[in-house]
């Protein structure tokens, strides 16, 4: 990939950046560790998370592995 690719790449990304709510039960062994790069709250044992991605599934796959890292 040049730089031209990468380049048209990361505008298409800027143009359709969406923020997703997505709603998860804390893990057990969650620790919150470093900074969190999300708009989050936990309440009653279930976080709810802010998250921009290109569709849900990315969203999703972004908050699943920021959650992995604070185990």
């Amino acid at each position: 990939m040049n730089s031209v690719d990468m380049a048209h790449n990361l505008i298409f990304r800027a143009k359709n950046l969406h923020k997703y709510i997505i709603q998860t039960e804390v893990p057990d062994d969650f620790r919150f560790n470093g900074v969190v790069p999300f708009d989050m709250k936990i309440e009653n044992n279930i976080i709810e998370a802010e998250v921009w991605g290109i569709d849900f599934d990315e969203a999703v796959k972004r908050l699943d592995e920021f959650l992995e890292s604070c185990k």
